[in-house]
């Protein structure tokens, strides 16, 4: 089955293949490095950190995938997609809220106390989520088997 980022007429090499392990070595050890920034302080800045080393390591990948195991692969691409999935909902709590704040101060609005903290115990939720799947992720066979082609 070929997706619909995969170039088709793409070719594989020895020099293509070495360059797709230094680039996903480097996309990889930046991901894992905002991680663990992540983890330390789960800061919204930290959290955007995280989510741009997600999007570098997920479209890098996408060029990269003639290169390697392809069930092997596409397990840690899909794995890659949710993490990028789950934190994108997380950051859409924050924009609400930070959007929310905007709106009660321009408009001199009193927002009622439920919606902020229903949206605050969402996002705690969501981030908790994010968290375990980042976690599992870090020490997942599924990024091992994968790290072990790059090697």
């Amino acid at each position: 089955m070929t997706r619909k980022w995969e170039i088709e007429k793409l070719k594989s090499s020895k020099q293509f293949s070495k360059s797709a392990n230094l680039i996903l070595s480097s996309r990889i050890e930046n991901l894992l490095f905002y991680t663990n920034k992540y983890f330390k302080n789960p800061s919204i800045e930290n959290l955007h950190d995280v989510r741009i080393a997600l999007r570098r390591v997920r479209y890098s990948m996408e060029l990269f995938i003639i290169c390697y195991d392809k069930k092997i692969f596409i397990k840690l691409y899909n794995k890659i997609q949710l993490l990028q999935d789950l934190s994108g909902n997380v950051r859409d709590v924050d924009i609400s809220l930070e959007n929310i704040n905007s709106l009660s101060i321009d408009n001199k609005i009193k927002i009622d106390d439920k919606i902020i903290s229903k949206a605050k115990e969402k996002k705690i939720t969501l981030e908790e989520n994010f968290k375990l799947e980042l976690m599992s992720f870090t020490l997942s066979k599924v990024l091992k088997d994968f790290l072990k082609q790059l090697s």
